[in-house]
């Protein structure tokens, strides 16, 4: 099954307090193919503001501190190549609606936050095989409401987000 588990409740639980988007990494047929299997398009229970594919991402080079092998001394640096999602071009187009702190950006790749790392917040890909036991879109969606209450989503560090939000699940019986 190509839709992750709980992914119509996800939707529909981040709509009631966030504009909602798609960024792929892929071409726009796959990204079409995809948002409309998914029933994105035709929803009535959430929309999508706007779908991006990967002509509206760019190449940055990074660089990495390499480790030698069997050891945890860094044995040089690497450069490689990759694309991003910069939200500022989604910010300079809709000045009006989005900006810095009113954008999160969820993803599976956190290079894809090279621009705007304080917006990022990384899930785990999701695996079929994994199905069964994947609660993701469950913690993200308390992890989400918890942060619409936030006047800037910066403000809080995303990188313990699971922890937070299991935490909150608990404490109200959520999940």
């Amino acid at each position: 099954d190509l839709k992750r588990p709980f992914l119509d409740r996800f939707m529909e639980d981040a709509y009631e307090d966030y504009d909602l988007a798609v960024w792929s990494q892929t071409h726009w047929k796959w990204v079409e193919m995809k948002c409309t299997e998914l029933g994105f398009l035709t929803s009535p229970k959430f929309h999508l503001c706007f779908v991006l594919d990967r002509s509206s991402m760019f190449t940055v080079c990074s660089r990495k501190k390499k480790k030698g092998k069997g050891s945890s001394q860094d044995a040089g640096v690497e450069s490689r190549t990759h694309e991003v999602k910069a939200l500022e071009l989604i910010w300079r187009k809709f000045p009006e609606f989005w900006n810095a702190s009113n954008t999160v950006h969820v993803d599976d790749l956190s290079r894809n936050f090279f621009f705007n790392p304080q917006n990022g917040i990384k899930v785990s890909a999701y695996r079929r095989e994994k199905r069964s036991q994947d609660r993701e879109l469950l913690l993200l969606s308390v992890y989400l409401k918890l942060l619409a209450q936030e006047a800037d989503v910066r403000n809080i560090s995303h990188k313990h987000w699971k922890v937070r939000a299991a935490e909150e699940a608990q404490r109200h019986g959520c999940l």
